[in-house]
């Protein structure tokens, strides 16, 4: 069985010896120092806010962080329910619950995020869908690659009712590999009410002459975290996929991503507010056994 849609990193290198054009790509500075926001509440933790100024894409500089904003999240209940966030102290422009509170998203809520600053007020709103609870992960060699590199495998039911959108991200030694190019969502389309049986949404490609290039290794801990996405981010992360990919021969042109976000004097806002159920898969070690599994 095969989702209906992957996103999952395999470089393919396109190279035309016999002819090269050289183009010259014109920056347009009409979307410049527009309002940048990294949004998420989760049922697993609590939420933040990132609030940012827009930059050049080939200046090279930092973004720029925005101080001093208003930022809430509330939900949908009667009356509902919500929280004021607290900007860090070491991070500026990341507001967080402050020391003591907690605000776990609930499946089933509509959560909206408004934040309050320069005389502006920018919003938007997603839905807390349940996800179903992954059964279980492991980490085999793969067909893809005649069993020389590792994968990493899902198994777990997909819910009857259509309309189930996924991402999974991906830890290794607890820390997530958040490369766009390691991102893998799926929509429920063609597998429907099925059991999901290793579905594979990594293969650790590399350089045989290069091991040192794994990404995973020998005595490395692997865990995945299955998360519910709405239809608007799988649409979002599909897009922001394909841009991370401009250049090649085949590839769309660049531009920015549609957001969820919209501000009171009408001007574009970037990034993504995301709520989302979280299931937490076993871990596995990558021990000697496993090892040895792999052609040389």
């Amino acid at each position: 069985m095969k989702f209906k849609t992957i996103i999952y990193l395999i470089f393919t290198t396109l190279i035309f010896a016999s002819c090269e054009d050289i183009i010259d790509v014109k920056l347009s500075d009409e979307d410049l120092d527009l309002y940048a926001i990294e949004a998420l509440i989760t049922t697993q933790e609590n939420p933040y806010v990132f609030l940012y100024k827009s930059s050049k894409v080939n200046s090279g500089t930092p973004y720029n962080a925005v101080s001093g904003a208003i930022v809430s999240i509330s939900d949908n209940s009667e009356p509902p329910k919500s929280i004021i966030l607290q900007e860090s102290n070491s991070y500026p422009g990341l507001y967080f619950p402050g020391q003591g509170s907690s605000f776990l998203g609930e499946t089933g809520k509509v959560y909206t995020v408004q934040i309050n600053v320069n005389n502006v007020t920018i919003t938007a709103s997603d839905t807390l869908a349940r996800v179903e609870p992954i059964d279980s992960i492991q980490v085999r060699p793969s067909l893809r690659g005649d069993k020389r590199f590792l994968g990493i495998f899902t198994y777990g039911n997909e819910p009857e009712e259509l309309g189930n959108y996924y991402k999974w991200d991906i830890y290794i030694n607890n820390k997530p590999l958040k490369e766009t190019a390691y991102m893998v969502i799926a929509s429920d389309e063609l597998v429907n009410g099925n059991y999901i049986s290793g579905y594979e949404i990594l293969t650790d490609f590399h350089d045989p002459d290069t091991p040192e290039d794994r990404l995973i290794q020998l005595g490395d801990t692997i865990q995945v975290k299955q998360n519910s996405i709405s239809r608007f981010n799988y649409n979002f992360f599909s897009q922001m996929f394909n841009q991370a990919q401009t250049g090649g021969f085949f590839s769309v042109p660049p531009a920015n991503v549609v957001s969820n976000f919209t501000s009171s004097d009408n001007k574009n806002v970037l990034g993504l507010f995301t709520a989302c159920d979280v299931s937490i898969s076993n871990m596995v070690i990558i021990d000697q056994a496993l090892e040895d599994q792999l052609k040389k």
